[in-house]
């Protein structure tokens, strides 16, 4: 596997080379200072502000004290408290079972959402404060309810079920913003690490705290008992989750998110595996977390809880003694996982963790086993009885806290799973991958309270547990301190039920770890090298496509401004045509009007010629007339003249005589 990722690698290398060959030279060039300049500014990723490094680790404390105390603690309260038959707790059990299935897959549906969720206030924090105040209405009716037999097993299912959609709402919302805040592995190493403390912060504090206030002396001198203990102690919890909260809701600084958003489609399940086996580290974290949360739900929670008060006596300080030595290992391994994770890898810090933990359990199998708790003497404190078996078996079972490494370990691989995602598939799906712890911490839920509950049938415990549930109602009816009754009927308890608590409380987490470590030395190679160089083709690959879409952008510009010019020119040519033809109509009217003048001319010039001619031909023609009027007279005057003899004047000089020209008509 490791040659295949490694080989992977190289072929996307090749891949980016062969691009730069092909005529990108100077953008290859580009894309590897850009990718060299921020890894020199950035050390492989976005850096994380002492802000966030502070207050989002705090806001799961309550978180976590609440979650401990319902998933850890549930069962108790439901075996101490009520009277069931064996047919009722069977059923509760499916019910806890399938409601946890239920919750399981509910989470990537409940990813996609938050992944498509966008507000002025970001897509985490509106889930994370809606979730919280509805979680705490749920815990709070579940711890207090007043019912019995199949009542309260008809309530339990519906606040169960309930509780899977409320908490969900808080807690994809609340993992998925981590890998958002950083890239950089040194910072999301120290984000993780000092996440995991405060987690263990808050789930130790419910250890401490909810046995204490709950089961024993302190309890019933209080007035208490267990069930007013655990009512009182679920308002408590409700309180710190919302007041805890609020510290990541009002004080994390979130990366503002894209104006280019478009939403997504809403994750269907086969959409969800699809991506789940496209990602193989991806698979192969959620199997090896889910194994994780198997054994911790079995030997860290419940089945130590009754070998302890079987074994010791019914005091909820004997398993707070636990709880702090357990609690006390976990907190150093986190304070000191950094540098244990930059001097051995986190290969071989998590490989230290998982040996430590089975070693562990060997060592207290065999104590159990070959140790009578009546050997050695004791003393007694603040009304514990402290034998040597005691004192031993804590130490040892402090050691398994070492092992909270291994959770925090494959919880940082599974954030890595993200870089892997976007350098394989081009996306990083934050809240949808980180949807799967949760998923696997619920599944792994449901399949410890299934065995733990086999093992309780099997073993006989439950015999024990109904007569517990029977003095501890009748303490808080009639407000008797019961603490004798109960001290007695632990000290009834055959040594065979003992054994086989302590059998399975050591032998399945033994095995369960086993296999967990062979799955992720075979499967599991997203170390620190590999990572890196992801990180940094992943950058090359984006700088590369930056420059090629702004060499695009570039092209389309310039192609959009010749377009622009053409249609400039062409514009221009269809103004000159159309002011040519303007021009050329206006010279074919002043032609035309200028032949209509001529035309006009000649035609009045003709008229005004023959109306002269005319003229003329009419005063030739009465001058004409009048000559011959004259010649006429003349001839008459002759006449007459010569009819009566008169003196004869003498006639005109010729050139006094009237001249008769002949006018030409043109």
């Amino acid at each position: 596997m490791e040659e295949q990722t490694t080989s992977a690698v190289a072929v996307e290398g090749q891949d980016m080379a062969a691009v730069a060959v092909e005529g990108q030279e100077m953008t290859a060039a580009a894309a590897s200072e850009g990718v060299s300049a921020s890894s020199d500014n950035m050390a492989v990723g976005e850096r994380l502000s002492t802000r966030n490094l502070i207050m989002y680790p705090l806001g799961t404390f309550g978180r976590d004290f609440l979650y401990n105390f319902f998933n850890g603690f549930l069962l108790m309260f439901v075996l101490l408290t009520k009277h069931l038959t064996d047919a009722q707790f069977s059923m509760i059990t499916v019910i806890i079972v399938l409601a946890r299935i239920f919750d399981a897959f509910n989470d990537p549906i409940m990813g996609s959402i938050v992944e498509n969720t966008r507000t002025k206030w970001g897509k985490y924090k509106p889930w994370q404060l809606i979730g919280a105040i509805l979680t705490g209405g749920v815990i709070i009716a579940l711890f207090n309810v007043p019912l019995d037999g199949w009542a309260f097993f008809g309530f339990l299912a519906f606040a169960y079920f309930m509780f899977s959609i409320t908490f969900t709402m808080n807690d994809i919302s609340y993992w998925g913003m981590m890998p958002s805040l950083t890239s950089n592995p040194d910072d999301r190493n120290k984000l993780t690490s000092f996440t995991q403390l405060v987690c263990s912060a808050g789930g130790g504090l419910a250890g401490l705290l909810v046995p204490l206030f709950t089961v024993g002396d302190i309890a019933q001198g209080l007035g208490l008992g267990a069930v007013k203990g655990y009512g009182l102690m679920s308002v408590i919890v409700v309180v710190l989750m919302v007041s805890f909260q609020l510290f990541t809701i009002l004080g994390v600084k979130e990366k503002p998110l894209p104006a280019d958003f478009k939403k997504t489609e809403r994750m269907k399940f086969k959409d969800l595996f699809k991506v789940l086996f496209k990602n193989d580290q991806l698979l192969w974290c959620t199997l090896v977390m889910l194994l994780w949360s198997l054994i911790s739900g079995i030997a860290v929670g419940n089945l130590i809880t009754f070998y302890i008060y079987f074994e010791f006596g019914y005091e909820g300080m004997l398993g707070t003694v636990f709880s702090i030595v357990y609690a006390v290992l976990s907190v150093v391994f986190t304070l000191f996982y950094p540098r244990f994770s930059k001097k051995l890898g986190r290969n071989k810090t998590l490989y230290s963790c998982g040996i430590t933990l089975i070693v562990s359990y060997v060592i207290l199998l065999i104590i159990g086993l070959a140790w009578r708790n009546d050997v050695g003497g004791g003393f007694d404190i603040m009304g514990m009885h402290i034998t040597p078996k005691f004192i031993v078996m804590a130490l040892f079972y402090g050691f398994t806290g070492w092992s909270t490494g291994f959770y925090m370990i494959m919880l940082i691989n599974m954030a890595n799973t993200v870089e892997y995602n976007e350098w394989k598939t081009g996306k990083r799906d934050e809240a949808i991958i980180f949807s799967l712890r949760p998923f696997t911490a619920k599944m792994g839920s449901a399949l410890t309270q299934g065995v733990v509950s086999l093992v309780l049938m099997i073993t006989g415990a439950l015999v024990y547990t109904d007569r517990i549930s029977e003095l501890e109602n009748y303490g808080t009816q009639t407000g008797q301190n019961m603490s004798g009754q109960l001290k007695d009927l632990i000290a009834t308890i055959d040594e065979s039920t003992k054994m086989k608590l302590l059998a399975c409380m050591c032998v399945i987490p033994i095995v369960i770890m086993t296999i967990a470590l062979i799955i992720y030395k075979a499967k599991c190679k997203l170390d620190e090298p590999t990572l890196a160089k992801m990180i940094e083709e992943t950058e090359a690959k984006k700088a590369l496509a930056a420059l090629e879409n702004g060499e695009q952008e570039q092209h389309s510009e310039g192609e959009e401004g010749a377009i622009a010019g053409i249609e400039e020119q062409s514009e221009c040519e269809r103004h000159s045509e159309e002011a040519e033809q303007t021009e050329n109509t206006e010279s074919d009217g002043e032609t035309e009007q200028a032949e209509t003048s001529e035309a006009n001319g000649e035609a009045e010039q003709t008229e005004t010629s023959e109306a002269d001619g005319e003229s003329k031909q009419a005063e030739t023609s009465k001058e004409n007339d009048e000559e011959e009027q004259t010649e006429t007279s003349d001839d008459y005057d002759v006449a007459v003249s010569a009819d009566v003899p008169e003196e004869a004047e003498p006639a005109p000089p010729a050139e006094n005589r009237p001249r008769h020209t002949k006018t030409k008509r043109k």
